[in-house]
């Protein structure tokens, strides 16, 4: 992917919205966005389009499309299983219709007043495989409700190496797998192989699940972050 731009697939159905979007994206040399669409629907064939000819890189969608709720418009694009990542931008912060879009198979939840920086950065970060990139209060919001929904009898924490929850932790953060790399003086290889390991110990199917999931199982806390 380096060396040329992302590539990066609208959903929303607000024009204005969808146009700031754009200029948004597109005043950074690295982002591009093929295509537009307005409902979910036409969302869907359009990435369907673009994935075959693998000319997407990155579906940003609202939550709140006229025709099919956001979770479903995740879930389809992740069952297709291409390469494509899905960032969900909304105003909505409730916890429960975050985890829903995570366990669908979401990359990343945005908050729709983000910052224009923080939005491109999200893009740079999930294009390149990086961890799930959740707004602040997304991550506070979740990890409040996880805790008051956990069963009696909780199921124990998976056994994470102390290098795997240091990844975890960055991941956590936001950062690629080559700032991850950077910053512990391995290749990016090895911190693949540390990822996929602990997507496979914590039995999640993407990066932003397992991040959820270790915040729920107390493998990592907001005093770990930087």
């Amino acid at each position: 992917m380096s060396g040329r731009s992302f590539r990066v697939l609208l959903i929303e159905d607000q024009q204005l919205v969808r146009e700031g979007l754009r200029l948004i994206l597109e005043s950074d040399d690295g982002i591009v966005v093929v295509g537009e669409a307005t409902t979910g629907a036409t969302g869907l064939e359009l990435h369907e389009r673009l994935a075959a000819a693998q000319e997407v890189d990155v579906v940003v969608t609202d939550l709140g499309l006229p025709d099919l709720a956001g979770a479903e418009v995740v879930r389809r694009i992740k069952a297709r299983r291409s390469a494509t990542r899905v960032l969900v931008l909304s105003v909505l912060s409730g916890a429960a219709e975050v985890r829903e879009v995570i366990e669908a198979g979401a990359d990343g939840y945005l908050l729709k007043h983000s910052s224009a920086e923080e939005l491109r950065a999200a893009i740079h970060v999930i294009a390149q495989g990086g961890g799930g990139v959740l707004s602040p209060p997304i991550a506070r919001a979740l990890m409040a409700m996880q805790r008051q929904h956990l069963p009696y009898h909780s199921p124990p924490a998976p056994a994470l190496s102390e290098r795997e929850r240091q990844i975890l932790v960055m991941l956590a953060e936001g950062a690629t797998s080559k700032e991850i790399a950077q910053r512990l003086n391995l290749s990016i290889k090895t911190i693949g192989n540390h990822r996929k390991r602990i997507i496979t110990k914590l039995g999640t199917t993407n990066t932003a699940a397992a991040v959820i999931l270790a915040y729920q199982q107390g493998l990592i806390e907001p005093r770990d972050m930087a």
